[in-house]
């Protein structure tokens, strides 16, 4: 009987490959090895860095085909990590993120752009603190492949842009922290 679950389910799955069309396949982010980073001047001295490690979303993605994708992501404002308790307690303040009103941020792709095999920009909607602004990503397709550790098929992206962040409404000590912040995102996502 277990013989014949497992060889069903090989037939299956080598039927689903060999009629698969070329259409984006659905990529669930790895919520171990996703990270939003900003970086932002502080007072001229240096770029201070923060980061979001609660971040989920799906990528349908076609590497022959990046304009058919589509990326989705959410990003849990309460997993700000600046290393230290009480400056990222102000951050998540009204004064700042406002994440009792504004617990999630949300980025939604609307049309993606290749710029060679492996970059592209994807264009979308960043709704922040209850704004929603078109933003630019510069995206790089780092590998798709199985992931060794976890036997997955696993695609890894990285992606920057920079945002104005007066734009979302965050615009407390203007003369202490830069009005331009710097966005790294480091992605990784498992094929469904």
């Amino acid at each position: 009987m277990r013989r014949s679950i497992a060889l069903l389910a090989l037939v299956l799955g080598l039927a689903r490959a060999a009629g698969a069309e070329d259409a984006p396949v659905r990529w669930r982010f790895d919520p171990v090895h996703c990270q939003v980073l900003f970086f932002a001047d502080h007072l001229g001295f240096s770029r201070q860095m923060g980061r979001f490690t609660g971040v989920t979303g799906s990528i349908d993605f076609d590497p022959d085909d990046w304009t058919a994708g589509r990326v989705e992501a959410t990003i849990d404002v309460d997993s700000l990590w600046l290393g230290d308790a009480a400056w990222e307690k102000k951050m998540r303040s009204d004064d700042f993120f406002d994440a009792g009103r504004f617990p999630a941020a949300r980025f939604t792709s609307q049309r993606i752009e290749p710029t060679s095999e492996s970059t592209a920009r994807v264009h979308g909607l960043l709704e922040l603190r209850g704004v929603a602004r078109p933003v630019v990503l510069e995206v790089t397709r780092n590998r798709v492949g199985r992931n060794t550790f976890n036997l997955k098929q696993t695609a890894g992206f990285s992606a920057r842009t920079t945002l104005s962040r007066r734009a979302f409404g965050i615009s407390r000590l203007p003369a202490a922290i830069a009005d331009d912040v710097e966005i790294v995102l480091e992605i990784e996502a498992i094929r469904e």
